[in-house]
């Protein structure tokens, strides 16, 4: 049976150098790189509609290595049937996993924390705050710090490093005076730095008025809870231009793929008299040396039609366990203000209204896809500790057994803004739309290893081939599930798309009941293929009822 497909859009390819998908006049690409073509294919969350393109030249080898590679555009569709990019939200587990239990913490927990996985221990450094309201002081918070053996449980240590209402057993590693500073809204988030001597191998990007330096500050430490300032003012803004600031959780870290650190910071830019919090991106050789906020390109922000409606903190991360993939959860924000909804006819509460968590995928931290930005992280229902807020936290780590990860979000009963004043507190009461418990917390989500996104077929079958692949290795490895009814076949091909003997669709032994991360292909049950390593060839995948999250070659 012949093959049948359309080609995928080549921009989308490995090859591009598209920078940015921000399609306003604000942010646009950084100097020297080229503008997304004007065919592009087009994305709707589960479908994809490929348009095919004539004339396409000799597609180059892409070097895979023995590396993990997931889905996330068309890298891995030189041609396509029937087949759609699937975005998987994760689960919720309904837990609080942090809940304020101390006075330090009766505020809430704050959206400005973090999590990593460090060898066998799970971190997490949490803002909470010491009192309901913004009505009631601005110095009222601090960056706390939690451990957890399988990052289910967690506990809090007594650190002993500040007292506390008389009292040293407290979990506070930053505020009410330590490290010799207040904190009220400031966020801070945590990266591991490789590049840094032992003593300062964690690294902790933060703003606090209390240095006495404008814009963004590393302190370091060695073991995440004794902390210094090592690095004053590494970003700044103009600040002869209104309306700019930093308060948001803006992420940092190494990216070895470019050898260098990267910057994702809020920019505002100020359409129509609102905010407009966008994420923008910025990079440099060391720990500074940044280019001003407004300078720097934006990655995700406020698009035509977006009047109520910004993009607070991103959370991206450099995805660890594959090639090529850089994922962000931008927290959308719909503000209530005049005209955006009818309970406020005359008087609008101020920066108020609901958050809820996208999502976003790129193979190079810039050229961003944004899947018709549908929810990742949906608000709870009414009444629920989550109905009001939903914001993904700075973190990615791994479930005890490897075949699942685990994100994290802070969860609120309230909206943005229910604490600023009273005023704020009627008016959203009277609307049906105040927090009935003041609830803060953090919660946990799950989702399978590589899980964001997926290859997906119906019933009726689909298939794609990849452009011509070099590998290391003797296996080839998938994770897929097909469920109960579905199916799955891998042919392996040469460069010029003739299938190889021993090794074609029809000697695939069929993959079936099957929900693995990593399962063996096998062709008349051999499952080596050191013969073909460093050959280019292409993969050919057939499935149905089915869902391909990612291969990866293997010894």
């Amino acid at each position: 049976m012949p093959y049948e497909a359309t080609a995928w859009n080549k921009h989308m390819k490995r090859h591009s150098d598209g920078r940015s998908q921000f399609r306003g006049t604000r942010g646009g690409n950084p100097p020297g790189a080229r503008a997304l073509p004007a065919r592009v294919g087009v994305w709707v969350w589960g479908a994809l509609v490929c348009g095919a393109l004539a004339g396409a030249a000799t597609p180059e080898t892409l070097d895979v290595g023995n590396r993990r590679q997931v889905f996330i555009d068309g890298r891995f569709m030189a041609e396509a049937r029937n087949v759609t990019l699937e975005v998987h939200p994760p689960r919720k587990t309904g837990d609080r996993t942090l809940q304020p239990e101390h006075a330090w913490e009766r505020g809430g927990i704050g959206p400005y924390s973090n999590v990593l996985h460090d060898g066998a221990t799970y971190h997490m450094w949490y803002h909470a705050m010491d009192t309901a309201g913004w009505d009631e002081g601005r110095t009222n918070g601090s960056i706390c710090y939690a451990t957890s053996s399988d990052g289910v449980v967690w506990h809090k240590p007594a650190l002993g490093l500040i007292s506390y209402a008389g009292t040293r057993a407290n979990n506070i590693v930053i505020g009410h005076g330590a490290m010799g500073v207040t904190l009220g809204q400031d966020g801070g988030m945590v990266f591991l730095d490789p590049n840094a001597p032992p003593e300062s191998r964690f690294r902790m990007l933060c703003r606090f008025g209390a240095i006495g330096a404008p814009g963004l500050h590393l302190l370091s430490s060695s073991n995440g809870i004794h902390w210094q300032l090592t690095h004053k003012s590494i970003c700044t803004y103009r600040t002869n231009e209104p309306h700019h600031h930093l308060d948001s959780q803006n992420i940092m870290f190494w990216d070895d793929r470019i050898a260098k650190y990267v910057l994702y910071c809020r920019r505002n830019l100020f359409d129509g008299g609102v905010q407009g919090r966008s994420v923008a991106r910025a990079e440099s050789a060391e720990l500074g040396g940044f280019p001003v906020v407004q300078e720097m390109p934006v990655m995700i922000g406020p698009e035509p039609g977006d009047r109520w409606l910004d993009y607070y903190t991103s959370a991206a991360i450099k995805y660890p366990w594959a090639q090529d993939a850089y994922y962000m959860f931008p927290q959308a924000y719909f503000h209530y203000l005049g005209g955006a909804i009818p309970e406020f006819p005359q008087q609008s509460p101020i920066n108020a209204g609901p958050l809820d968590t996208q999502f976003a995928a790129s193979r190079d931290g810039s050229a961003w896809q944004r899947y018709e930005r549908r929810p990742f992280v949906r608000l709870g229902m009414k009444g629920e500790f989550d109905w009001g807020s939903a914001r993904m936290i700075h973190g990615l780590v791994p479930d005890t057994s490897g075949r699942g990860m685990y994100l994290y979000y802070r969860a609120s009963d309230w909206l943005h803004g229910w604490d600023r004043n009273e005023s704020n507190k009627r008016l959203l009461r009277d609307a049906g739309l105040g927090a009935e418990r003041n609830i803060a917390v953090i919660s946990r989500l799950v989702l399978r290893r590589d899980g964001f996104i997926s290859v997906r077929a119906p019933w009726t079958g689909g298939e794609l081939v990849t452009e011509p692949l070099r590998f290391q290795g003797r296996r080839l490895v998938l994770n897929a599930d097909t469920s109960a009814g579905g199916t799955l076949r891998v042919g392996l091909m040469g460069a010029d798309g003739g299938p190889i003997p021993g090794f074609s669709l029809g000697e695939c032994d069929l993959i079936h009941t099957c929900n693995e991360v990593n399962r063996e292909v096998r062709w008349k049950g051999n499952p080596d293929l050191g013969a073909l390593a460093q050959q280019p060839i292409r993969l050919r995948f057939a499935l149905s009822n089915a869902d391909l999250y990612a291969f990866q070659f293997r010894d």
